[in-house]
């Protein structure tokens, strides 16, 4: 039996890199607000920031509060209130993104950026909604490469982990057989292969992967591409096909709906395909490390999870405290993905039986 380990942005987060989407738009943010500390207009094409001329004169020093990740939403705003500043979101989607971040402090750019690609089908048609359309993929296109930017700074300030070994052991564990009920096990044993399922653009993983490699043959795949398009570029968008609202897509002449739909992206590489030679060649069970299970992924993960090959679901969940945990907030995810839901019940593996995700750390940490 193989094991797939899945790699989520959480693994990342272990490592203490900042990489959550939030760590990135809260970075966009504060790098537009020190150009306009320095009494400069701002524009991309997703905002504006213009000084009020009139009061330019007592604006030497325009900016009193630090731009820092810790206060930057709490200094927009005071912009947006000041009669000094011209505040405008270009971009439904940003101001979408930000008004998320800044109150909840978490967003799921996927899920918003398909829920304005719904209201610009419902909005408009024909021309008007080929416009609306492809005006909101070009502004995505833009925070993707604004985002790729961020995340090849971030890798190359990673130094290594701290504690390697305590993750490294469970990748190599053993397949226990309490963990199957699918299939008969009359003893433990070493996973015949272990598959790393990268969902992060970055290589974190890969220093854990080479070293398993010496232990239980090992392969990788990223499937969304990786920093430097050597995997493929990276992929970024929405991917359930299984949403009633996609499905009407498909009435629609309108290319454009499709430009950022992940199962087309996946089309212009090998990976999605030699994913589903794995999962097709020998039974398996999947780790899961940091990954939300989230909708976005939805297609995919259905695949894997319902498949016959698929005989456990392993959650590594991030414990917060000795009381906190997201363990059942990961099985709400992981429920979504499946469609018969005794399957469910009898693949994954219950908490009595998982484990916390080890935090590696980073021994650049204190930067």
């Amino acid at each position: 039996m193989n094991r797939l380990i899945i790699i989520g942005n959480g693994f990342d987060l272990a490592h203490r890199i900042k990489t959550s989407f939030n760590d990135f738009i809260t970075d966009y943010f504060c790098n537009v607000m020190r150009e306009v500390a320095k009494g400069k207009n701002y524009s991309d094409p997703l905002i504006q920031i213009k000084v009020n001329m009139q009061n330019y004169w007592r604006l030497n020093d325009p900016i009193k509060t630090p731009v820092n990740r810790a206060n930057i939403f709490i200094l927009i705003e005071e912009i947006r209130k000041s009669e000094d500043y011209e505040f405008i979101f270009l971009s439904p989607l940003l101001e979408r993104v930000y008004s998320e971040c800044s109150t909840l402090f978490w967003v799921d750019i996927e899920m918003e950026y398909f829920n304005l690609l719904l209201d610009s089908r419902h909005r408009e048609k024909g021309v008007n909604q080929r416009g609306l359309v492809k005006k909101l993929n070009s502004e995505l296109e833009f925070l993707k490469e604004k985002l790729i930017e961020y995340l090849e700074q971030e890798q190359l300030q990673f130094g290594g982990a701290r504690d390697s070994d305590s993750i490294l052991d469970c990748f190599c564990s053993d397949i226990k057989k309490h963990e199957i009920v699918t299939a008969e096990l009359v003893e433990n044993l070493k996973p015949d292969k272990l598959y790393f399922l990268n969902f992060n653009y970055t290589n974190t993983f890969e220093r854990y992967a080479e070293r398993c490699r010496e232990k239980i043959p090992s392969e990788w795949n990223y499937i969304h591409g990786d920093l430097y398009k050597s995997n493929g570029k990276p992929i970024f968008g929405f991917g359930d096909e299984l949403d009633k609202n996609y499905l009407e897509f498909e009435d629609d002449r309108n290319n454009e709906l499709f430009k950022h739909i992940k199962s087309f992206e996946y089309l212009q590489t090998k990976n999605f395909y030699l994913l589903t030679r794995f999962i097709e060649s020998c039974d398996f069970q999947v780790h899961i490390y940091g990954h939300s299970c989230g909708l976005s992924d939805r297609t995919m993960l259905n695949q894997i999870f319902e498949h016959e090959n698929c005989k456990s679901i392993k959650i590594y969940y991030f414990k917060e405290s000795d009381s906190r945990n997201d363990f059942v907030d990961k099985c709400y995810e992981i429920s979504r993905h499946f469609k018969d839901k005794t399957m469910l019940r009898k693949k994954l593996i219950p908490f009595t039986f998982s484990e916390p995700m080890p935090q590696p750390g980073n021994i650049n940490e204190n930067r």
